[in-house]
């Protein structure tokens, strides 16, 4: 199931850490890679520039997270505005949204169901909501193929 060359890159932005997903090189399984804990835009999007270019990162997927009711809150503002930097520092790598309402309580929930305790969920939290955006992605495209 090819669609192009290079992995994609799942992405759950938040204001001080932003969970990180790969995928394989067939775009069919999306791994939790970790997370980037940062405090300058800056620094997270040179990190994010650097991964992309050791993991030859062909699609970056980026978590809109959208409220239940389908209205954009504060939230998925944030998340706009982080895109057009993330455009701005990587102009040759296209970047689409996913929508990724309930990934966080889901991966809540799959740790607890593996006895992740609530203070040790932080980081594993959002690399596994960024593999959550990114599976329901590639789940999504290659069911079209």
């Amino acid at each position: 199931m090819q669609h192009g060359k290079g992995k994609y890159l799942g992405l759950d932005f938040g204001d001080r850490r932003t969970g990180v997903a790969i995928s394989d090189p067939d775009k069919s399984i999306a791994f939790p890679r970790d997370f980037i804990e940062y405090k300058r835009m800056d620094e997270l999007i040179e990190i994010i520039r650097m991964t992309c270019e050791e993991d030859q990162i062909s699609k970056i997927i980026l978590g809109l997270p959208i409220q239940m009711n389908g209205i954009m809150g504060e939230r998925a503002m944030k998340t706009q505005d982080f895109y057009v930097f993330l455009k701005k520092a990587l102009p040759e790598i296209p970047i689409e949204f996913f929508d990724e309402r309930l990934s966080t309580q889901y991966a809540v929930n799959v740790l607890r169901s593996g006895g992740v305790r609530a203070k040790d969920q932080k980081g594993k939290r959002d690399a596994i909501s960024a593999q959550i955006i990114l599976q329901n992605y590639l789940n999504s495209i290659n069911r079209k193929v």
